[in-house]
Parts: structure tokens; sequence; C-alpha cells
């Protein structure tokens, strides 16, 4: 049997999810304190520079917890990205800018976006070393997956990004952009992170993708020897699954889908996003969730 491990010095973050992060979520998430630390879902800059206006209302949800936030940006231009990121240093108490490189979606990457800058991993240092100019520095850090066709391209960009010290941290997500979220690549999680950790030298790499308990990250962790871990989506089925790193005796998963819930409805919620929260936190087939249907579908007695 193993040891129990001991999370006292790897960071627990919660991954940003496009479309989740809206801030009736993030208000719920502080309210029942659930997380110690936030990265923002991306900023998408294309052209021009967002108002100031703009930026600081972007995160401002996430800044009333008290607690560290990393904005996280996407886009092509790193002179764009700079600026944008100085701005948001001035204008925010962000704690940190984060560049997705990460991002599958067939939207982003068709620009250049998002994993579509893994297409050329020989550029990617260079990238983040033009972001990083604009700002102090060790408040840089990256999101990207392991390649864009093949692991092996990390091999060419992670020890380059070592070497450039314009990322203070990275988070490593194991598939390939071409992998989307298949679960084939699944069985290749820990070989992955263990290789990015030892490419990436001295950089501390969080690892991402499909940690679904304390006992599954403890099992990456050992293999990889990483710096942490970062999850996403199976947060939502167990809220405080982050929690449980730290307080064992946390609430478990269906009691802490109970409260949540609660905890949105006395927010005042409106139906279309309890649904949707619903959704995540239960699925579609539960009968929770269709309990739910019928009741905000019924009509007003």
């Amino acid at each position: 049997m193993l040891m129990q491990y001991d999370f006292s010095k790897i960071e627990i973050w919660p991954g940003p999810m496009e479309g989740v992060g809206k801030a009736e979520f993030v208000r719920t998430v502080n309210a029942m304190r659930l997380t110690e630390r936030w990265m923002t879902p991306f900023l998408r800059l294309s052209e021009t520079m967002p108002s100031d206006a703009v930026l600081r209302r972007f995160a401002a949800a996430y800044f009333a917890s008290q607690v560290p936030v990393t904005i996280q940006l996407m886009g092509t231009s790193p002179q764009l990205l700079g600026q944008c990121a100085a701005r948001l240093l001035e204008l925010t108490p962000a704690a940190g800018i984060n560049l997705n490189f990460g991002c599958p979606s067939s939207r982003v990457v068709k620009h250049g976006a998002g994993g579509g800058v893994l297409k050329q991993p020989e550029k990617i240092a260079d990238f983040c070393a033009e972001v990083a100019a604009y700002l102090p520095p060790g408040k840089l850090s990256v999101k990207l997956r392991a390649g864009w066709t093949s692991a092996h391209d990390m091999e060419i960009f992670l020890p380059a990004l070592a070497a450039s010290q314009a990322v203070s941290k990275i988070f490593f997500h194991y598939r390939t952009v071409q992998e989307f979220y298949s679960p084939d690549a699944l069985p290749f999680r820990e070989q992955r992170t263990a290789l990015a950790v030892q490419c990436a030298g001295n950089i501390p790499v969080i690892a991402n993708g499909d940690i679904t308990s304390t006992a599954d990250a403890a099992q990456l962790l050992r293999a990889a020897r990483c710096a942490g871990i970062m999850i996403a989506r199976p947060w939502m089925r167990d809220p405080y699954l982050l929690t449980r790193f730290t307080v064992p005796d946390a609430p478990d998963a269906e009691t802490g889908r109970e409260q949540f819930f609660s905890e949105l409805r006395r927010h005042g919620v409106q139906a279309g996003a309890l649904i949707e929260m619903a959704k995540m936190l239960w699925g579609i087939k539960h009968e929770k969730f269709i309990s739910l249907l019928q009741e905000l579908h019924s009509p007003a007695e």
C-alpha cells in the first residue's frame, strides 16, 4: 500500500474553464472558499488593445475573493499581448499573467492562437520572451500542451523556454493539440508529464489533465515529480475536490454539489445559468438535473 502523499508542498490550481468562469460561478466559489487561487478563462486579443473599462471588468468578480488571481491571455501578437499584460498589472491587483498555448478549439487554432502557436515549436521561447519584456520579472507563466501533433515537440520548446528565462511557471497538459480530449492519450499522462518536468529544467511544472481525485493526483505527482496540479472539469463534479488536498475530511462530492447549487440559488442566479451549472454538477441524465428542468419549466401556479 502506498504511503499517504504530502500535498502541503505543492500548488493546487483550479483550471481556467472557458464558458464556466462567469460571475455567478466565481462568487459562489469565493463564498464557499473552495480555492486558494484563481486563473481566469482567457481574454482573447485580436488587433487592438481593449479599453481600460473592459480590462477592469474582465476579472472583477475574481478579485472580490482576496486570493491571488492570474489573468490568462490569448492571441497571436506578442507585442499586443505584452502591452495588454502590462496594462492589466497597472489596473488590477493581478498576481501574474498566463499565456494560453493549449486551447485545441478549431475555431481558435485556425487563426494561430491557443494551441495553434504549437505548430511552430521553435518560435515559442522567443514569443514568450517578447511578452515578458513588458512585465516585471516572474510575472509571466504559460499554459500549453505537449505539442501540436507529436508529444516529442516538447523536447524542442520546453528546454528553449527554460533557457530563455521568460516564464516563471509552466502549466502542462499532457495531450497534443490534435489529440483534443481523446481518452486514448490517458495511458501516456505520467510518462509525458515526467518528460515535461525533465525538459523544463528549473522551471516549475504544474500538471493538468484528467485529475479526478487526491489519489489520482498522488499517482501523477509521484511519477512525474511536478511542482503542482491543476484541475478543471472534475472540480465541477466535486466542488470540494481542491479543498480535500489540505482538508481530508471535507464534504463528499454529492454533499458538495448540493451545497454549491444551494449557494447559487441563494445568490439569485437565473434559471438559464442554474440549468447550465446543474448540467456540469450532475450531468444531463442525473435525476437532479431532470428534476430541475421540470421545476423551472413548470408553469407558475
